[in-house]
């Protein structure tokens, strides 16, 4: 095997640095990148830790280039770009306006505003198709939460309720 010309030649990341970093913190990800830096700093050959890592040479190249430019910095995660989302601000405005009025003002025949109803008034009035949990992320996204109603028995007796949930919590809790 021959010796590798890579190096890491940032001062701020040495051995002792990295086991630092590393303590801690539990990203799967960070510590194979630290493991790898670790090697390049041992000198070890990089088809070695290539192979050993299951990382290319490119990613290994990457990798230490980043960490020569933003030091130890380089080996933490980075924000990784994803899908933008469809909730705009326009759309997010309307929907926090509309779900404060009853689904009745917007011609709806339910009382209360439910997730397939949000999902149904956001197809309709926005034109976008969106799943039952992302339906809840908007809602969340929003400070909203969906409520569930709770069944009120028309027969039982009110006064007898209030005594019995009195009775409830003058109940040591070891009891319960």
């Amino acid at each position: 095997m021959r010796k590798t010309k890579l190096m890491v030649t940032h001062p701020e990341v040495t051995s002792e640095e990295l086991d630092d970093f590393v303590s801690g913190r539990g990203l799967i990800r960070m510590g194979l990148r630290i493991a790898v830096l670790q090697g390049v700093i041992d000198k070890a050959p990089i088809d070695q830790l290539s192979r050993r890592h299951n990382l290319s040479r490119q990613g290994i190249y990457d990798l230490v280039k980043r960490v020569n430019e933003k030091g130890i910095k380089g080996v933490e995660e980075e924000k990784r770009s994803g899908r933008p989302s469809s909730l705009t601000p326009e759309i997010s405005k309307n929907l926090k306006e509309i779900l404060l009025q009853p689904p009745t003002s917007q011609g709806y025949s339910q009382s209360r505003w439910d997730g397939p109803l949000v999902r149904t008034y956001i197809k309709e009035k926005h034109d976008i198709d969106i799943g039952r949990s992302q339906v809840n992320n908007w809602i969340h996204s929003i400070d909203f939460s969906l409520q569930r109603g709770r069944k009120k028995y028309s027969k039982a007796d009110p006064e007898k309720q209030e005594a019995f949930v009195e009775a409830l919590r003058k109940t040591p809790k070891s009891a319960t």
